[in-house]
Formats: structure tokens, sequence, C-alpha cells
């Protein structure tokens, strides 16, 4: 009875509630067991507050409940949804170190966590690593790692874990066809994802829904709406019912190639089909609006939702907050943020960022730095993206040495840089003319593959050309660079 109760307020976003109604029972003399603890631990990681998920843990660990396969995963996968791999790999150790053997979802959770850094080789090698540890992977590892290869762009290495899936007594299913005709569709190479489509079909792998959904959307990515509206009328000739989502993706196609009319249309067609309007196609077609510079038009159309009862979730009052943003209404954004808030809806670490980055780019770096350090309290953790928009925001405005102690700040938190992180301290450093200390940067770059700008590679040729060649060290790097980029 007390799990469900439990379980049931983390399922509806109430882990607060949970905890302190827990906290009530055990002041009573009541003991929870290992799935108690289990379900508000996972609702504090699924509510992006793994700090206080772990301190849940130690809690349990010192009530004499020893922790499950179960309680471990969830800590690990919000450790890597964080990007925070030292912390998600420390966990692992010590659940290893107690005899509690990983499941497919521990080890999906750390591949994934992996390639969300972009560290797919690393992906790869703890995929391999489960052979050898005597574990069959299956094929959610197989797909995880493939997703990863496909949002990286690095299609040859998906083909080659596709083609390499049967070898290891598994099967291709429909989400493993997904991912690579997604990966395809991105590339631009939406003709070989028809292939592979018509492949799909021959093997007996019915498409679905989501199937077409990513070819359609390959299609409005690389601007080509006539094919990807008969794509989208093909669906029902061949009994795939077209659902909100599909529209979501017409609509976001139609708005990013600049056509507002068309966008239009298929959000009033929805109604017309019997389809009900949902709170995606609202912020689908609000987004578009601001995006093309027509913020009056998106602030009517949540008013419109508003009125028809449809509730705005966090990403709808983050895309408004960005819209007063674009059009310099930075104090007006403040405003709404504390809207947001009074109407019972918690910014989340995006909305902070949109903020953020709108004092950044509107000279306000003191309210920004303000805001920044506010968040903690809030219970979020800055994600790279912020660190990344503060540390340009003080290296353009010259403070340096703030930007070195941020930089230490990221390191100390577990936030592992990226690679526009990465591009943003050594242009700088490069700017500054401390080539020499940017060098350890661009080698840890090229270990983890990531793109380096060609301004810096442009830069780094200039130095080498005044240098004459004769510095080994300038020189070693910029091959290396090269060579990859």
């Amino acid at each position: 009875m007390i799990l469900h109760v439990i379980d049931g307020l983390c399922k509806t976003g109430q882990v607060i509630e949970a905890h302190d109604w827990l906290h009530r029972i055990e002041s009573s003399g009541w003991s929870p067991n290992v799935y108690t603890y289990s379900a508000l631990i996972d609702g504090f990681c699924k509510g992006g507050m793994v700090d206080n998920a772990f301190k849940v843990l130690s809690k349990m660990v010192g009530n004499g409940i020893l922790p499950d396969v179960v309680t471990y995963s969830s800590i690990i996968n919000a450790y890597c949804k964080e990007e925070k791999m030292e912390e998600a790999e420390n966990m692992l150790e010590i659940m290893m170190q107690q005899h509690i053997c990983p499941n497919a979802f521990t080890y999906s959770s750390l591949i994934e966590g992996l390639c969300l850094k972009g560290e797919i080789g690393r992906a790869k090698q703890l995929l391999d690593s489960i052979v050898e540890r005597g574990l069959k992977p299956n094929i959610v590892n197989y797909n995880t790692l493939l997703n990863g290869y496909c949002k990286k762009g690095s299609m040859d290495e998906a083909w080659l874990i596709f083609l390499e899936i049967p070898d290891k007594g598994l099967q291709h299913d429909v989400h493993t066809y997904n991912t690579l005709l997604d990966g395809l569709s991105k590339s631009g190479k939406v003709d070989e994802a028809l292939q592979l489509l018509s492949e799909m079909v021959e093997k007996g792998i019915s498409p679905n829904v989501v199937t077409c959904s990513i070819l359609i959307d390959g299609y409005c990515s690389h601007g080509e709406m006539v094919r990807a509206r008969e794509l989208f009328y093909s669906m029902a000739e061949t009994g795939i019912n077209r659902n909100i989502f599909t529209y979501c993706i017409l609509i976001k196609g139609y708005c990013k190639a600049g056509n507002l009319d068309e966008a239009w249309r298929f959000f009033d067609e929805i109604s017309r089909v019997g389809l009900q309007h949902s709170t995606v196609s609202y912020n689908t077609m609000m987004h578009g609006l601001i995006r093309l510079s027509s913020f009056s038009d998106g602030w009517k159309l949540f008013q419109e939702m508003e009125a028809h009862n449809i509730h705005p979730d966090p990403h709808t009052y983050t895309i408004l907050l960005d819209g007063f943003c674009r059009i310099h209404r930075i104090s007006e954004a403040l405003a709404f943020l504390r809207v947001m808030e009074a109407k019972g809806v918690n910014p989340d670490i995006v909305t902070y960022g949109v903020l953020i980055n709108g004092l950044c780019k509107g000279q306000r770096l003191d309210e920004a730095i303000r805001l920044f350090n506010h968040l903690r309290s809030n219970g979020l953790n800055p994600n790279v993206q912020i660190y990344s928009m503060m540390l340009d925001s003080l290296y353009n405005e010259g403070r340096e040495g703030e930007a070195r102690r941020l930089m230490e700040e990221m390191e100390r938190s577990g936030c592992a840089p990226n690679g526009v992180t990465f591009n943003i301290i050594v242009w700088n450093l490069v700017k500054s003319k401390k080539v020499h200390e940017a060098i350890p940067f661009l080698e840890e770059m090229c270990r983890r593959e990531f793109v380096v700008n060609s301004d810096i590679i442009y830069a780094l040729h200039d130095e080498l050309r005044i240098g004459e060649g004769k510095d080994e060290k300038l020189q070693e790097i910029v091959k290396k660079v090269c060579a990859q980029n």
C-alpha cells in the first residue's frame, strides 16, 4: 500500500511530497523496504534531482537496506543523462563490488551516456566488454550504440554495427531499422533510407508511423517539402494512420522552410481529420512563428491554447521566453518567468538556459551570473550548454580570470565539456596568443574526436607560418587536428 502511494506520487512528478510522506511514516516507526526506497530514488532521478537521489541512497544503506540492480541503475541512468560519466562509472564499480550484476538497462544507460558525450569509441569498448564479462548483449544495447553513431553522423560505423547484429545471434527489430533510417535521413541520404525501407519490408518487419515520420522528417530537414507531403498522404494508402506527431513534423518543416501558410494549413487540418490538438502541436506552431519573427502571432496562439484548456508545459513557456529574448525584451522575459512559477510550472534547466543566453547576448552578464548562481538552490545543475555560453560571454568581455574559475567549477561539478566548450576555450587562448596553453585542449579534442572550428585551424596555420614551421610541438598538433577534421 505505502509503496503504491510513494510510487504514484513520484510518477505524477510529486517527488518532494513523496519524500515528505516517507519521512513522516518513518517517524512513526515504519521501516521502508528496498522497493520503497528505489521508487523514491527513481522519482528524484527522473525529476533531474540526482543529488537528492544519492542522499536517499546513502540513508537507505545507513538503515541497513541493500540497494538492488534497479536502485543503482536509476542513479547510473540519471548521471548518464547529465553526462556525468565519472560518477556513473564509479556507481557501476560500487555495484559490481557488491556482486550485483548490471542488467541491459544499466549498460544501455552507460552506452547512451558515452554517446551523448560524443565518446562513441568508449561506448563500443563498453559493449565489447559485456561479452568479455560473460554476459550477452541484447538488441537494446546495440540499438543504443547504433543511435550514438547515427546522432554523430558516423554512418559508415553505424552500418558496421547494423551488419554486426545478426553475427551476434540477434535480430534487427523495427527500432533498429528506425534508428538507421533516422541517421540516413538526417545525413541527407533519404534515397538510401528508402532502399533500407524496402529491405525492412522484405524481411517481414512492418513499417510503423514512426518509420514514416522519420522519413518525412528527413525530407523536411533538407527542404524537400513536396516529397515530404507526398509520403505523408501515401501513409493512408498503406494503412498507416497519421498521428499528431506526424502533423507536427510537417508543420515544423514548413516553418523551417519559411512557409507559414502551409504550416497553418496543416495545423488547422489536425482538428478536421478528427485528431485532438495537443500541447505539442501548439508548441510546434508557436515555435515556428516566433522563430520567423512573428512573436505577436505566437503570443496570440498561446492565449488561444489556454482558452481551449490545453495546458502549457515548461517547453511552452521556454518558447515564449526565447521569443521575448529574441526581440530584446529581456525584462519582460524575467517577469514572465515569475508568471510561469506563479502558475505552478517549474522552470527546467533548458528554460534557465534560454534566459541566461538572452542576458548574455543582451550584455547583461552580471544578471546572467546571478541567475546562474541561483540554479543550484532550485535543485538544478548547470549543463554543458549553460557553462559554454557563460564561458563565451566571460571571454568576450575580457573577464578571463572568471572564465578560468568557471572552468574549474565545471570540472569539480563533473560536467564534461563538449566540442563547443573546447572550441570556445581554444579560440580564446589562440586569440590571446597563448597557443601553447591551447595545445593540451586540442590534444583532448582529438582524443574525443571533436571537430575543431575552421577559424582555429586557420589561426594555427598562421602561427606556424609566422614561426616558419620551427615549432615542432605546434606542427605536430596541427597535423593531428587537420587529419581529423
